[in-house]
């Protein structure tokens, strides 16, 4: 086993690692930049496994020493960044989101934030990018690895040394296939949890079981291999988007090109340019780079109602270069160096009070629901309109063959009276038609299913919704129309959101397919078109101008002229199929106020549970337009 020596390429890879993952969080043109974190993932498992087996080699290893390294090296910068995040929290968050707050300080503490952002990843949570320690997912999937692999690695070393490469290769395979089928039947597991994402270590891991060499008479292999290397990991992270299926197979292209930049750098052109001095700089501060870019992004964001500017979001990557420069010299240093905490029984007292710090933090805030005493008693209403809906129930196909749709207007025998169909834009609709169903002594089913509009031959494309399965739901949607004799049926989908990814024209067509068979089915058909979709938050914008900006809510909201012309297009397909096919409903004059904005708010809560779903008071807006189904 060749001794570890220093390599300042790869320091320059992990520089490259960083700034793609830097640079796509900040949204500044590189939308594959999340390949960064796979990068880390090789770079962690060639180095830490050529320690491992350099140890076991000169029979020096204990896991112990293991362990002491590994929190020398992680926990330190982590703490401190832990710490400010929540002191932050304390001031900038909403009660329910300093809550959340708490509750991945404890997951991170346990080291298990990735399995916490994995559940947390339903469809009406809180979008991603305002979640502050969701990037400590990554630190969660090293640890969990390396609380078993030295183990496996000593056992199998020991005891089973012919078996330790191709043991390790079936682990890899193994892991790459979970994560190519969870990415496509679950992709939020695939995404955030260690079977999906182990190969990536492990393939660092056995190019560190593998020295390379080359032959002098072949000096040609490894320039070639370090530039296509290098070219692979750009590739990815300039073509790539969120839109690209991932970890699947399409990791292999960012992560194999790593372990060619490893195997071959200081051999090749690669190498040397990753070895530029600025580089290295860049990558010896990579990990505090890392730390303290996303807390800094998020906060930024969060009362922001509207998107930062390409100047503010370069100053905020500056001020986390200065912050890591500083947390690189001033805690990541005299830890490693043993200034701070010298002796092995020191830092394991230092990581047990840490740990058992964030853990009574993170449980306060969880039982205190996030301290709400901190934010006056109207900004907490308004924030309150968040989970302000009661139908948030999809069916599932299953269900839908079952004829075991939502009921609306109570569960007592009555004649049926209507059937709601749609996204969960149509789930929001409920409450009114709840309570007209039961003032007017009928029955109602909802027919309901996230991200999967109302028609019939069309094929959804969100991670949350039927896809394939969508023409099948449709077909026991009008089966059941037709066996309960269902009098009328309401339509009601996100209907920008799909027509964003079509041309129209197969909207137009699906859309009148599906009313042609609810007309066959006896059913008489309205079509509602979307609520006036609001650019920010509207729970958190109204809290806001409670808490800083004192302004009139009436005079929030989306104009009026601005709604029409970013609604054209459904608007103008759906009026066309009216009135000959069915009775078109447009809500947003409901919404008008007489400054011509679409409010937002009355009688002191909110009508938006978020940007575009309306929440149980909005829905009580519509009655006046809804009545006239019953009628």
């Amino acid at each position: 086993m060749p001794i570890m020596t220093y390599r300042p390429d790869i320091d320059g890879l992990r520089a490259l690692a960083v700034l793609s993952v830097l640079l796509f969080h900040a949204g500044l043109g590189v939308q594959g930049g999340y390949v960064g974190v796979d990068v880390f993932f090789v770079i962690s498992g060639y180095l830490i496994t050529g320690l491992l087996l350099q140890d076991m080699a000169q029979g020096r290893f204990s896991l112990r020493g293991f362990w002491e390294r590994r929190i020398r090296r992680i926990m330190p910068p982590l703490v401190v960044m832990l710490l400010a995040t929540l002191a932050a929290g304390w001031l900038l968050l909403l009660a329910e989101d300093f809550k959340e707050l708490g509750q991945s300080a404890v997951a991170q503490a346990l080291l298990l934030a990735n399995v916490f952002f994995w559940r947390e990843s339903g469809y009406f949570e809180q979008s991603a990018d305002l979640k502050p320690l969701l990037h400590t997912w990554s630190l969660a999937v090293e640890e969990q690895f390396y609380l078993f692999f030295p183990l496996v690695l000593l056992v199998l070393r020991k005891f089973f040394p012919a078996l330790l490469r191709p043991l390790l290769l079936l682990l890899l395979v193994t892991s790459l296939a979970i994560g190519i089928y969870w990415s496509r039947t679950r992709p939020e597991a695939g995404f955030y949890l260690l079977p999906s994402r182990a190969w990536e270590l492990l393939l660092g891991a056995l190019l560190a079981m593998t020295p390379v060499t080359f032959s002098p008479s072949r000096r040609w292999l490894p320039e070639l291999s370090g530039v296509v290397g290098l070219g692979m990991i750009l590739y990815a992270v300039f073509a790539f988007s969120t839109h690209t299926r991932f970890p699947g197979e399409a990791a292999l292209l960012p992560c194999l090109g790593a372990a060619l930049v490893i195997a071959c750098g200081r051999h090749s052109i690669a190498g040397r340019l990753l070895a530029l001095p600025w580089l290295v700089g860049v990558g010896l501060v990579s990990y505090s780079l890392y730390l303290w870019h996303w807390p800094l992004l998020v906060y930024s964001k969060y009362w922001a109602s509207v998107p930062l500017t390409i100047p503010q979001r370069l100053l905020l990557l500056a001020a986390t270069g200065i912050l890591a420069v500083f947390s690189w010299k001033w805690v990541e240093q005299p830890f490693r160096r043993r200034v701070v905490c010298a002796s092995r029984s020191s830092i394991y007292t230092f990581a047990a009070a840490c740990s058992a710090l964030m853990l009574a933090l993170g449980c306060t805030l969880h039982f205190l629901h996030g301290v709400p005493s901190r934010i006056p008693a109207a900004a907490q209403i308004y924030a309150a309109g968040r989970s302000d809906s009661i139908f948030r129930k999809e069916v599932s196909l299953e269900q839908a063959q079952r004829g075991d749709f939502v009921i609306l207007g109570g569960k007592q025998p009555r004649p049926p009276g209507l059937l709601v169909w749609g996204d969960s834009h149509a789930m929001a609709l409920l409450p009114i038609m709840d309570e007209l169903c039961k003032e007017k002594g009928v029955q109602g089913f909802a027919a309901v299913h996230y991200q999967t509009p109302p028609l019939l031959s069309y094929l959804p494309f969100g991670s949350y919704s039927l896809k394939d399965k969508a023409p099948l739901f449709g077909a026991a949607v009008i089966d059941f129309v037709r066996s309960k004799k269902i009098p009328r049926v309401v339509l009601t989908a996100s209907w920008n959101y799909y027509f964003e990814a079509d041309s129209g024209n197969h909207i137009r067509k699906a859309l009148l397919e599906t009313v042609t068979a609810l007309k066959s089915a006896g059913a008489s058909v309205w079509v509602m078109e979307d609520v006036p979709n609001q650019p920010f938050d509207v729970p958190r914008r109204l809290a806001a101008e409670v808490l800083f900006y004192h302004g009139d809510v009436n005079l929030i909201g989306l104009p009026l002229t601005t709604h029409r012309a970013e609604s054209a297009q459904q608007h103008d397909v759906l009026q066309s199929l009216a009135p000959q096919h069915y009775t078109l409903l447009d809500p947003a004059g409901l919404f008008l106020n007489p400054q011509g904005v679409c409010r937002v708010a009355a009688d002191g809560k909110t009508l938006y549970t978020d940007s575009s779903h309306i929440s149980t008071q909005g829905a009580r807006f519509l009655r006046p337009l809804v009545t006239s189904i019953f009628d």
